[in-house]
């Protein structure tokens, strides 16, 4: 996708320094959100695809460098690297039965890998970047203590059987996200959980349903930072997809 359909998107002059790109951001999220149209699920479903639109923009605008050209760009190949993982804590937690705090350890070490304790939430490039090893680690813990219950590899066979697909239409991206959400109850009717919502942490919670906190750390920067969770899903299946 062209450079310019990203300015457009974020209601920019291209070449917009990254302060301005940032502020449009903030601005064109607060007014999109989905959280305002709670009453309305028609308008709600359509802030949902323009902000993850916003998102997409202010993602590859962020980073963009139009100075450069490709003559310029070196390119490395990256090499296999060895990765460690201190999943003690998680497995001790599980084997307690623990399954709250196990899955806040969870999303803290799934931060600890991509270097963002202090940030709170990861990036579209972190996401993609998970080593598929750590994350299978983390997997098999899940589903040995819960009875294959629980874990990304069991949510990864969910969402293939609820027929869902990974999608950069929105519109495709989003029903199956609402779909995959209310099966493993993440969501309840047309509103999804948020991180302070009370939610059935036992042996007999949906299946797939957990791990779950990591959830909320994909939403972006700015949904994270105010807590909304109009898009919560987004690319939260290219995390178990790799498995």
């Amino acid at each position: 996708m062209k450079p310019d359909i990203h300015y457009k998107v974020l209601e920019v002059e291209p070449g917009a320094s990254q302060n301005e790109i940032k502020q449009a951001y903030k601005d064109l999220a607060k007014v999109w959100h989905p959280d305002r149209f709670t009453d309305n699920p028609r308008l709600q479903q359509k802030a949902e695809v323009k902000l993850k639109q916003i998102n997409t923009a202010y993602e590859f605008l962020k980073s963009y460098q139009p100075h450069l050209t490709e003559s310029t760009i070196e390119f490395e190949i990256e090499k296999p690297v060895e990765v460690f993982i201190n999943s003690e804590k998680l497995e001790k937690l599980l084997k307690l039965g623990k399954l709250k705090e196990a899955d806040h350890e969870t999303k803290r070490l799934l931060l600890e890998l991509a270097g963002r304790e202090k940030e709170g939430w990861l990036l579209p490039e972190d996401v993609k970047r998970f080593p598929p090893q750590a994350l299978s680690v983390i997997d098999q813990l899940w589903i040995k203590n819960s009875n294959g219950r629980f874990g990304f590899s069991v949510q990864s066979k969910i969402w293939r059987k609820l027929g869902c697909n990974s999608s950069d239409d929105m519109s495709t991206q989003i029903i199956s996200e609402n779909r995959f959400g209310q099966s493993v109850g993440w969501r309840k009717g047309s509103t999804w959980l948020s991180a302070w919502d009370s939610f059935n942490y036992d042996v007999q919670a949906p299946q797939g349903s957990l791990p779950r906190e990591y959830i909320f750390t994909l939403g972006g920067w700015w949904s994270y930072s105010k807590g909304w969770i109009g898009y919560l899903l987004w690319r939260f299946d290219e995390l178990f997809l790799k498995l």
